[in-house]
């Protein structure tokens, strides 16, 4: 498996194509990017397991304001007007259960799955047709029904050798029968244009290049991986996670960075903005996949407790004596994972300890008010 590599450069910012086993380097801002595929062990089965699927989704942290905010769509030439309605509980309950069905459907994580092998698959060898002709003659089933990856596509070659054809011309011939809106035939320039793509990033226009990604390419293309490998690893470097939190991206984001074991400076955030039962999330994430915490029981066990609690989008103001049995808990074993796993352990250190002096402030403001409202 290909090795994230950052090195520092003292050039401008440049981004150049190099051997097809190493894709594509970009040097942006004295750091410089290397992509990397899934083309070792398979990460689907980790991946699409029930439990870190259930994790992946509360990292997400969906926050229905950016979920349902509006968006540019060229195929909508005016806005829609909204509409207002009175309703009744029942009525808002049917309502809210709608949208939250609707949120899920576009939260849906784009699958993470092992690069897809080369195709060598030789049908027959005539020698009769030698010299027949200079071209390459293609042949497709257009039987509709038939899923594009498992549609028959073969090509005769000059020298009589019958083969199946490789990925990139499945994918061209599939395109020109059965076209998918908003997918080229040839790479769109935000992708084959070094600069313009270097310049998406240095706007931080992430959710753009990793939405038009998944157009363009199937999430087993060695093309796919590699851009959302350099735009997961340029939202890490610059810690701009909040740019695609709350969209169907941040779970492989999470998925990526621990994978390759990367996920201090997204653990150091967690606990820097105070939403402290994620970055026990975030642990019990890594020991599903490595399992290699010291006290990955301990933060597996509290998975069950923090998923019925409420999801944090900011960091708490107000905190009821439960809260602080949980959030003890989840300091006490984020202690041991910084003391024992962590590659950050003097920041992530001094964050937590930030955390706890707010929250001690926190709570006796908490109990101080349960005390004058006589519920204490």
């Amino acid at each position: 498996m290909s090795l994230l590599k950052l090195c520092q450069s003292s050039t401008k910012t440049i981004v150049f194509k190099c051997t097809e086993s190493q894709g594509l380097y970009i040097s942006a801002r004295k750091l410089s990017i290397v992509p990397s595929i899934y083309d070792g062990e398979n990460p689907a089965p980790k991946f699409f397991s029930s439990g870190v699927q259930i994790i992946l989704k509360r990292l997400t942290r969906p926050n229905f304001e950016k979920v349902f905010r509006k968006r540019t769509n060229s195929n909508i030439s005016v806005l829609r007007t909204p509409v207002y309605k009175f309703l009744t509980d029942e009525e808002l309950k049917i309502e809210q259960s709608n949208a939250y069905k609707s949120a899920e459907r576009l939260l849906q994580m784009p699958p993470v799955v092992k690069v897809q092998e080369p195709v060598d698959d030789i049908l027959s060898k005539d020698p009769a047709l030698v010299g027949y002709d200079s071209s390459t003659y293609l042949f497709t089933d257009i039987t509709y029904g038939v899923a594009n990856e498992h549609r028959l596509i073969i090509q005769r070659e000059p020298d009589g050798t019958l083969r199946s054809c490789d990925h990139d011309v499945r994918k061209k011939l599939n395109q020109i029968y059965f076209p998918m809106q908003g997918r080229k035939l040839r790479d769109p320039l935000v992708f084959s244009d070094p600069e313009k793509f270097n310049s998406l990033l240095d706007r931080q226009k992430y959710e753009y290049i990793l939405d038009r990604a998944c157009v363009q390419y199937e999430p087993d293309d060695p093309q796919y991986q590699k851009l959302t490998s350099i735009t997961y690893q340029h939202v890490d470097m610059n810690n701009q996670y909040n740019l695609i939190r709350s969209t169907r991206h941040f779970g492989p984001l999470a998925f990526y960075l621990t994978w390759h074991d990367s996920i201090d400076n997204l653990m150091l955030e967690m606990v820097q903005t105070g939403i402290i039962r994620e970055a026990v999330l975030l642990m019990s994430l890594r020991q599903a996949i490595k399992e290699d915490l010291v006290n990955g029981e301990e933060s597996t066990a509290l998975v069950s407790e923090i998923l019925p609690t409420r999801i944090q989008l900011r960091k708490p103001d107000y905190v009821s004596e439960d809260d602080i049995q949980l959030d003890t808990k989840c300091m006490e074993c984020l202690d041991k994972y910084i003391n024992n796993n962590s590659a950050m352990k003097s920041q992530q250190g001094l964050a937590l300890q930030g955390f706890r002096e707010y929250y001690q402030q926190l709570i006796e403001i908490s109990r101080g008010l349960q005390k004058a409202h006589g519920s204490a």
